[in-house]
């Protein structure tokens, strides 16, 4: 009798067990990286897809996020998800230029007026025709997050184009912000984001064009004192996932990463609106000087910006631009 009960017990644990170990090998185990620390609006969004992601899928798909560069840089990132060796990154909406032409169109100067008219038109059927237009290079775009508005941070004061022609600008690599930096008359130097704050500090370069929300969550405060608000970019972050991921989940799985991307989507853009004020508090606190423009003075950043609408390259990314404005 006491063999049998010894028997039964024992066969019960091989039960457990073997139910437990189905279990956690029935656990999607996923990746997400992006560039940025932990206090930037990227981080939070990535957060909230995580936690919605394992929510949906009731602990059947986990999301493991790799913050500050550690998985490599943006475009290395790109290119893994392109090569289906990453599952979900953040990347600078500049480095899909190299999979597509047409994500050109978001980093021309003055392209949207505000926040609410670039969420409207990515959001729409615009946006649509830019996610698939790089799904055959193995790259899936989920959402488009909001990066910042991109004006110009320099180690001296700025008030003019004039201030800054000649100088060593540092760019990130693209077709239209190289153009850009001819218009203004600088020296280029692209360069990855890691290697900006090193380069300021040496005096490498002399100004970039960036985002308060970037300067501020990597302390770049410290090497350039100086933020010159030229209005000139809304930039987005496209939040993509490897196709090849995509194309073996099943229906179900993918309902889930899209409701629970848009879910981080609103999450990432509320917060990025707190993010900038905290982000302009901080940078004057830390010593930074904030230079406001008057409307005379933004329409001399403009002009200057007019032979890149005009450069012959662009003439499709152009076609895309104008459509924009008529939204």
């Amino acid at each position: 009798m006491k063999k049998s009960v010894f028997m039964f017990c024992c066969a019960l644990c091989i039960a457990f067990w073997g139910i437990t170990a189905n279990q956690a090998e029935a656990v999607m185990k996923l990746q997400l990286a992006h560039e940025q620390p932990e206090i930037h609006p990227y981080h939070i969004g990535a957060v909230e897809f995580a936690k919605l992601v394992k929510e949906y899928s009731k602990g059947e798909m986990e999301v493991t996020i790799f913050s500050n560069g550690t998985m490599g840089k943006a475009s290395a990132l790109a290119e893994s998800c392109s090569m289906g060796t990453m599952d979900f990154a953040s990347v600078f909406s500049i480095i899909l230029e190299a999979y597509s032409p047409k994500f050109g169109v978001l980093t021309m100067p003055y392209c949207f007026r505000d926040w609410d008219h670039s969420d409207k038109v990515l959001d729409g059927p615009i946006g649509d025709e830019l996610k698939a237009s790089v799904e055959s290079k193995g790259i899936k775009v989920l959402a488009f997050w909001r990066n910042g508005l991109a004006e110009v941070h320099s180690r001296m004061p700025i008030r003019t184009p004039e201030d800054i022609k000649g100088k060593k600008l540092r760019i990130q690599e693209g077709p239209s912000y190289a153009a850009l930096s001819k218009a203004l008359g600088t020296v280029t130097t692209p360069m990855s984001f890691g290697e900006v704050y090193s380069a300021l500090q040496l005096g490498t370069v002399y100004a970039q064009t960036q985002t308060i929300n970037n300067i501020y969550a990597s302390k770049m405060f410290e090497v350039g004192k100086y933020f010159t608000k030229i209005n000139m970019n809304f930039n987005t972050q496209p939040f993509i996932m490897s196709m090849q991921l995509w194309k073996s989940l099943t229906p179900e799985q993918q309902d889930i990463i899209e409701r629970a991307a848009l879910g981080a989507t609103k999450a990432e853009r509320a917060y990025h609106v707190k993010d900038t004020q905290t982000s302009y508090d901080g940078f004057v606190k830390g010593g930074g000087k904030v230079i406001e423009l008057n409307k005379a003075e933004l329409e001399k950043w403009k002009d200057v910006c007019a032979p890149v609408y005009k450069d012959p390259q662009f003439s499709a990314v152009m076609e895309i631009f104008n459509r924009i404005q008529k939204q």
